[in-house]
């Protein structure tokens, strides 16, 4: 049992973390936002008009979860992140 607990330990502080960055976005097409920075951001399903707007963008590259956060609390799936 003890080795049990120790190998839980050992694989969830292995976990990684994602990145959160502060961002001004701009929706310019349907699941495609531009930040202030010229970096684009490709969603999936998110019907968020943005214009300037202030957002978070959770983002760990080869994840499944990144996610644009809106300052309403709109959440938006985020599938790709390019220049």
């Amino acid at each position: 049992m003890r080795k049990l607990f120790i190998f839980l330990g050992v694989i969830m502080s292995g976990s990684v973390s994602a990145e959160f960055y502060k961002v001004e976005v701009t929706r310019i097409d349907n699941n495609l936002y531009r930040t202030s920075d010229k970096v684009y951001i490709e969603t999936k399903f998110c019907y968020e008009y943005a214009n300037r707007e202030d957002a978070v963008l959770s983002y760990e590259q080869y994840s499944y979860d990144n996610k644009l956060i809106f300052d309403n609390g709109n959440v938006c799936e985020v599938t790709k992140v390019f220049k």
